[in-house]
């Protein structure tokens, strides 16, 4: 079979249709990128990839420091584009956050090309509209997160796995697995929430027999594995001394960072030997992002939740459509593929929303897990609408209209649980209610030929409908006060956050479209991080290329790299377990003059190897800053007691304090990490 022949491309396509995917992505673009200058990330890793923009030992192994001391608590594939990006374009907030839009548009066009293919042209018009328009997409791709790597990698892979599945060859196969090992490289195991069903539906598309299909199956398995492990592997083989410590394990183990501390104990607390205390799975708490049942709750909904009844649909159409014992006589290549198509969407989703109702979600931009299917999902559930206008049975011609009702309607109760400005809520309302009379129209007066006069038009009504209210509720992000965060994406205000039919406490703030800002943004260091760097490079920290300081707060070395670019020793990581540096490493550093400031933050641990060092050579304190973020400086204090526990804070806590307020100035980024008070020391 000739791939060539057989495989529909958008530059084959009509004029028009070329003309509306590039408005459709150049709309997406805009609102992606119109907060792009405001919206940092989340301070542990914006520093990291500063660090990885200053090093290239730094970048290939994902270390937290220039100096690559220790690594990011996570896989660093995310950051790398970061870093490049920072090298290539400079120092600024939207250098920093310009690869997660590409990312974001190779992903509308990867969901356009598998609906073209799988679709038609309506069919792939509608998915790059839904992947254009899905809030939790438009808010994340705006900001520096490692969710925008991953989606687009999965996006890719399906797109390669359609092309093995539609030309029956095994090389494409190859390049699906190692997408799926790119996103691994950005999400870890969550990239893996396609693999079964990639698996299956490589079993269900090709017609060859079974033991061919079972080796294809294994092929894109097998490629997925080894793409995926490739890199820790090589980090495994290089000896410790050569290398960072591996932050999120208690035993410099990067296995047991990812499959442990980022993986299984997520669900199951402390499986993994080895790996970093942490949270547990859904039914620990009692706020939404540990409730079994947090993909209806409208924290969520709004942002990834308005093409559920259209997914829905899509998968009862499509397996009503091509159910293997219906039309057997007459299956064809085609067949097999449409189904394996609707078998492993269904399955990927299912296996996300699986997962994610099972675990504990602590940003919202975990969500992003779902997009890519739903969309495809609805796109089928709109072209298969479309196709059934042309039927000569009532109840076919029904689907459509049916399936802008049923949108219309669950579209107004999450406008109302989002609080939808009336401004776009409105033309929403307006836009359901044409397509919904264009399409009972169209079903009254009998099967409607796609060459009929004004056939086009019906569907272009009909397609708008389907997808108005998520995108009109994504236009809020023009708003810089709604576009979410690097450390927590979201389109819309949050004090809504609450459950269906529950009144907000207090008023919403109006929508107001904000000045775009597109490019530029600095680093913003809190009044207390300022006079600590003032008072460090007053002190001889950072001369002739030295690390500033050593300290046992990422949440302090954090700004201070970012800002600089200069290395800051830090022990603990994250989440302040890592033995990075033992009492005498750091005595040793001390006594060979390689750094002489050291950053105690306040409470730390009596066996907190920074402060052993520092209470063992009687070190002079310069100055101290008090709790909460801000306060200027106390008189010098001698006295450093403790209480006897060896963290940072809750982790989440701490990532919310890291993300810059919204309402700070435009312009700046990074935000006060420091979460605790912190005094600084001067050693002999």
């Amino acid at each position: 079979m000739s791939e060539h022949a057989t495989l529909p491309r958008w530059w084959r396509e009509s004029w028009w249709a070329r003309l509306t995917l590039a408005a459709i992505l150049l709309a997406a673009m805009v609102l992606m990128s119109w907060n792009l200058a405001r919206g940092g990330d989340f301070a542990f890793y914006e520093a990291s990839a500063r660090s990885m923009s200053e090093s290239w030992k730094a970048l290939f192994f994902g270390a937290f420091d220039p100096g690559a001391t220790v690594t990011l608590d996570k896989l660093s594939g995310f950051a790398v584009p970061q870093a490049l990006s920072l090298r290539l374009f400079g120092d600024s907030t939207s250098a920093l956050a310009l690869p997660q839009v590409v990312e974001g548009l190779v992903t509308v066009w990867a969901c356009s090309l598998v609906a073209l293919r799988w679709l038609g042209r309506a069919g792939g018009l509608l998915a790059a509209a839904a992947a254009a328009s899905t809030p939790i997409f438009v808010s994340m791709f705006g900001h520096p997160m490692e969710d925008g790597l991953l989606t687009m990698s999965l996006a890719v892979a399906l797109v390669w796995w359609q092309r093995a599945a539609l030309t029956a060859r095994w090389w494409p196969l190859l390049l699906a697995g190692l997408f799926v090992g790119i996103g691994f490289q950005a999400k870890m195991m969550q990239a893996w929430f396609l693999l079964p069903a990639l698996a299956l539906g490589t079993l269900l598309a090709l017609g060859c027999p079974w033991g061919r299909r079972i080796g294809r199956a294994a092929t894109v398995t097998g490629a997925a594995v080894v793409s995926s492990i490739a890199w820790m592997v090589v980090v495994e083989l290089i000896p410790a001394s050569s290398r960072p410590f591996v932050d999120g394990s208690t035993n410099d183990d990067v296995f047991a960072m990812v499959f442990g501390y980022n993986g299984i104990d997520r669900l199951l607390p402390n499986a993994v030997a080895g790996a970093v205390e942490a949270g547990g799975g859904a039914g620990h708490g009692t706020g939404p992002q540990d409730s079994f049942v947090k993909l209806l709750d409208p924290l969520y909904t709004t942002q990834i939740g308005w093409l559920y009844p259209a997914a829905l649909a899509g998968i009862a159409l499509g397996l009503w459509r091509w159910w293997p014992r219906r039309a057997a006589a007459a299956r064809t290549p085609a067949d097999r593929v449409g189904f394996a198509s609707v078998v492993t969407l269904s399955v990927w989703l299912v296996t996300a929303a699986g997962v994610l109702s099972a675990a504990r979600m602590p940003h919202t931009a975990y969500l992003a897990a779902l997009g890519v299917q739903l969309t495809l999902l609805t796109a089928l559930a709109a072209a298969e609408g479309l196709r059934l206008r042309r039927s000569p049975h009532v109840a076919a011609r029904c689907v459509l209209p049916a399936l802008i009702l049923v949108q219309g309607v669950w579209g107004a109760v999450l406008a109302a649980a989002g609080e939808m400005p009336i401004a776009l809520a409105a033309p929403m309302y307006v836009l359901f209610a044409l397509g919904l009379l264009a399409a009972v129209a169209a079903a009254v007066r009998g099967p409607v030929p796609a060459s009929r006069r004004g056939a086009p038009a019906l569907a272009a009504a009909a397609l708008i409908a389907v997808v108005a209210g998520p995108a009109l509720f994504s236009a809020q992000v023009l708003d810089a006060a709604r576009d979410g965060s690097g450390g927590d994406a979201s389109v819309g205000v949050r004090s809504a956050a609450a459950r269906f039919g529950e009144v907000s406490g207090s008023e919403t703030p109006g929508f107001t479209i904000s000045a775009p800002a597109m490019w530029g943004g600095d680093s913003a260091l809190s009044t207390s991080m300022s006079q600590l760097l003032t008072d460090v490079r007053a002190h001889g920290g950072g001369s002739d290329g030295a690390p500033l300081l050593i300290t046992d707060a990422w949440s302090v070395a954090a700004p201070l790299i970012d800002a600089t670019g200069q290395d800051v020793l830090t022990d603990g990581g994250y989440s302040g377990q890592a033995e990075v540096f033992t009492e005498a490493q750091v005595r040793s550093l001390l006594a060979s003059g390689e750094v002489h400031l050291v950053v105690v933050k306040d409470h730390a641990a009596q066996n907190d190897p920074v402060r052993q060092a520092v209470d063992d050579d009687a070190c002079a304190t310069v100055q101290s800053w008090e709790s909460p973020v801000g306060e200027g400086p106390v008189a010098d204090q001698s006295s450093h007691e403790q209480v006897s526990v060896r963290d940072d804070g809750d982790a989440a806590s701490s990532a919310r304090a890291g993300v810059r307020s919204r309402d700070a100035d435009a312009g700046s980024r990074g935000g006060s990490s420091q979460a605790l008070g912190f005094t600084l020391y001067s050693c002999p």
